[in-house]
């Protein structure tokens, strides 16, 4: 159970989802019913007919964290990081849950990164630690796909990461389907006992509890928010477990589903087109 956003005809809405169907709540964006905890308009009144759109809202930026357990920085064969590392990735490369995750003929090393996301509520700039769940309006999984095989740029006798060409692909990013406020959650996820696991058509890939993670959530809210100002809307990736596909070359195919899992939320699952 939880908010999402939805499409029937031209119009977009946000809605309470849950044993029921879609049930639609006035609000000014996702961000604010979740952040307020808005109730649907009519306990009765479902929506009929929708398609479920990704957890993004327009304007929104999709941060992501980079290598933030220590084991998944080992399998990359990177060095801990001292301090987080933060990419973005744009609102072309979203997609719904139950949506086909692009696979053009240019990407040969297809790869999936379960995650848990965070939705910030409230705008904020140097948000200090101690804070930072104030500013969080629920969470939900995310599957960070990256293309591995063009990642890696050379400048004479030099590499360099690109990061756009692996993480912006087109319809790449599974987000959703659900965002769950995190009043629901909050306990775990303080407890650091919430679990990711990723798995590859039914085969468990990453299986991990957040208190792995180098940086928590409060220090990735704060550290975020102190290069950019946070905006109701825009998302937090908190960085993927090990067992990602480079780790043992095992890269996705078409026809492939991909669910991601997060103790507590609804699942994420996407087949590979």
């Amino acid at each position: 159970m939880g908010y999402v956003r939805y499409a029937k005809g031209n119009s977009i809405g946000v809605g309470w989802r849950d044993s029921a169907g879609i049930r639609p709540v006035e609000a000014n964006s996702l961000a604010e019913a979740v952040y307020d905890h808005l109730l649907p308009l009519k306990h009765d009144s479902t929506v009929t007919g929708a398609r479920i759109l990704p957890a993004v809202e327009r304007g929104a930026k999709i941060l992501c964290v980079a290598l933030n357990y220590v084991d998944h920085a080992k399998e990359a064969k990177q060095p801990i990081p001292e301090t987080p590392i933060i990419f973005l990735k744009g609102a072309e490369a979203m997609i719904a849950d139950g949506e086909k995750i692009a696979l053009p003929d240019h990407i040969t090393q297809l790869d999936y990164e379960g995650e848990l996301a965070l939705l910030i509520g409230r705008q904020g700039y140097c948000i200090p630690k101690s804070e930072a769940w104030n500013y969080i309006a629920g969470v939900m999984p995310f599957n960070d796909v990256s293309a591995r095989n063009l990642f890696k740029v050379k400048a004479g006798d030099k590499e360099h990461l690109d990061w756009f060409s692996g993480k912006c692909l087109d319809r790449s990013t599974p987000v959703g389907p659900e965002v769950t406020p995190l009043s629901e959650v909050r306990h775990e996820l303080e407890a650091k006992h919430t679990r990711v696991r990723t798995l590859v058509n039914g085969e468990v890939r990453q299986d991990a509890l957040i208190e792995s993670m180098i940086f928590d959530i409060p220090t990735l809210v704060a550290f975020a928010s102190s290069r950019i100002r946070l905006s109701p809307g825009d998302i937090i990736a908190t960085g993927t477990p090990p067992g990602v596909g480079a780790g043992e070359g095992r890269y996705l195919n078409s026809g492939d589903v991909v669910r991601v899992e997060i103790s507590g939320l609804p699942a994420l699952e996407n087949e590979v087109g």
